[in-house]
């Protein structure tokens, strides 16, 4: 026990047995790296910090337990920032291992006198809830155990831990340390039992409304509640459309599936929204894509808002009823409510309209294409990880999720460029079984290429779907909206090759009749694949609020 490392005491802590973590080491964590030589814990080296905690976001998403990163003193600290201010907005528990300035130089931290050395604790606060450092070596414990307790209690987010370094390279106590369990690392910690009256009121409402429907956020989906909405919408015939977030709180396939709202969703989901008088939200923060602008729900429209964090409770649009609560909690105790009441023969909502995108004959291939075949060859055990822009867009819209469950992720807080990448390889790695394929454009690959060498280094089954058009496509759109001459054209990068340069399978598709078979030969063979589609740069799954009120139902 003596001879322990801070490393050895810091694993045992922050992961169990056939865990794993995702870093970029530095001279001040390497301690922590020499532990897991003889540990069951896996430590991913990524090819760069803020990827490592979009691997820690992607596997806590798909695990349903904290994801763990780490990063060096200074410019390690600052490449986190992305990845944590993504883990804040969406909710996502992540805790970052961060190295420090000695404790002896703390007067040489300005201007980094101290080597690497800045503020980067008061620089880490605003994207994280909770910033713990250790200052003596026999505290970790207790930081450590603090610090799992803020990320997973009320609504879940990050948290950093941060070590200076001559404690981080110092010998661990001998005494024995108070493990943590399981449930520790799991969220949400507690889970909030709606008042029984407020349940009622509810049922109540329900029961005499004409349309009512649930609007499922990405809370839903983290409090593990897809399996509650699934018995209480079997019971009651009520209908579900989601926030993009919320892709895996229904079945897609089910009758009871509406589909996707906001700029980003269906026309019959975005309709569903539009005609319904009562809206029953879970677990959704009603963010500005997905609700127009804040137009969806609207004023006429009565809104229940049911949410873990009670501030967010009618935050961003009005509501009729607030309701503090677990979605899990909720939705079984509503079901007792309407436990004598069956609903509408069928759901209320209306057919999808055929899809209004058709390939003309020697144009780049149109993106909606790709995700139609992406979504007929994923089956329910399969994951798809999507990046942010356009084809978390067309993803919404066009591939289903075939079994309810943390199926598909997307990064809809901030919405930042390149975050599938990192985000996959923590999902594979905590996905136990099925497919993981990646869907993302050109200018999103871009910012996290290098992780592409991670998969292949880990074997990691992941095949990833390039949309390539040379640009940043929502961008030139509005670009070419407003008359602004275009500033967001690349020159032409063929990935296929890049990725074969570093360990991968690369194949290039021009000719829409190669798309199937290719990106089905991917994810078939055993390993990292790449499939780079040459792409419309034209195209856009963006849906204005006046098609999302009346679209194809005019």
């Amino acid at each position: 026990m003596a001879d322990r490392t801070v490393g050895d005491v810091l694993l045992e802590l922050i992961t169990e047995p056939n865990g794993a973590l995702f870093g970029v080491p530095g001279g001040q964590t390497l301690p922590l790296y020499g532990a897991t030589i003889n540990s069951s814990t896996r430590h991913l080296v990524m090819r760069d910090e803020r990827n490592a905690a979009n691997a820690a976001d992607g596997y806590a998403r798909v695990s349903g337990k904290v994801g763990i990163c780490d990063a060096t003193v200074g410019p390690g600290a600052t490449n986190l920032i992305s990845g944590l201010a993504e883990a804040q907005a969406s909710s996502i528990p992540v805790m970052a291992i961060v190295a420090d300035t000695r404790r002896d130089s703390e007067h040489l931290r300005v201007h980094s006198v101290a080597s690497q050395s800045f503020s980067q604790s008061e620089t880490l606060s605003p994207v994280v809830k909770w910033v713990g450092r250790v200052l003596e070596p026999g505290v970790i414990p207790e930081v450590v155990g603090h610090a799992l307790r803020v990320a997973t209690s009320g609504r879940p987010g990050p948290v950093v831990v941060s070590i200076p370094e001559d404690i981080f390279l110092s010998r661990a106590s001998s005494e024995d340390i108070t493990p943590l369990s399981s449930e520790d690392r799991q969220f949400p910690r507690y889970r909030p039992h709606p008042p029984p009256d407020q349940v009622e009121e509810v049922s109540r409402i329900i029961r005499t409304a004409s349309r009512p429907l649930i609007l499922a956020g990405g809370g839903l989906v983290l409090s593990g509640a897809a399996q509650a909405l699934a018995e209480l919408v079997e019971c009651t015939n009520l209908p579900v459309v989601t926030s993009l977030n919320g892709k895996g709180s229904v079945d897609e396939l089910s009758r009871f599936s509406g589909g996707v709202v906001g700029g980003f969703g269906s026309l019959r989901g975005n309709h569903s929204l539009h005609i319904a008088d009562v809206v029953l939200v879970i677990g959704s923060k009603n963010s500005q894509l997905g609700s127009h602008s804040w137009r969806l729900p609207s004023r006429e429209q009565m809104v229940i808002h049911v949410d873990i964090d009670g501030a967010e409770i009618g935050r961003a649009i009005p509501i009729d009823l607030g309701i503090l609560a677990d979605a899990k909690s909720f939705l079984y105790s509503l079901k007792c409510a309407l436990k004598d009441w069956s609903g509408p023969d069928t759901p209320w909502i209306e057919p999808e309209p055929l899809s209004q995108y058709e390939q003309p004959e020697g144009q780049p291939i149109n993106p909606a294409l790709v995700a139609e075949v992406l979504d007929d060859l994923l089956g329910p055990s399969d994951l798809l990880v999507c990046d942010a822009s356009l084809s978390s867009g067309w993803a919404a819209r066009h591939f289903r999720v075939k079994s309810a469950g943390p199926n598909f992720i997307a990064p809809r807080g901030i919405g930042g460029l390149g975050w599938s990448t990192g985000a996959a390889i923590g999902a594979r790695v905590a996905r136990g079984d099925g497919r993981v394929a990646v869907l993302t454009g050109d200018g999103g690959l871009a910012y996290g290429l290098g992780e592409m060498e991670t998969s292949s280094r880990y074997n990691l089954d992941i095949t990833t779907v390039v949309l390539n058009n040379s640009s940043y496509g929502w961008i030139r759109h509005v670009e070419e909206r407003f008359c602004i001459p275009r500033s967001s054209d690349f020159t032409e990068i063929d990935f296929s090759v890049a990725a074969q340069s570093m360990g991968l399978s690369g194949r290039r598709v021009k000719d829409p009749k190669e798309l199937r078979p290719a990106i089905q030969d991917a994810l078939e063979m055993p390993g990292p694949a790449l499939v780079e589609i040459i792409s419309c740069p034209d195209a856009s799954p963006v849906i204005s609020y006046t098609n999302a009120k009346n679209g194809a139902y005019s």
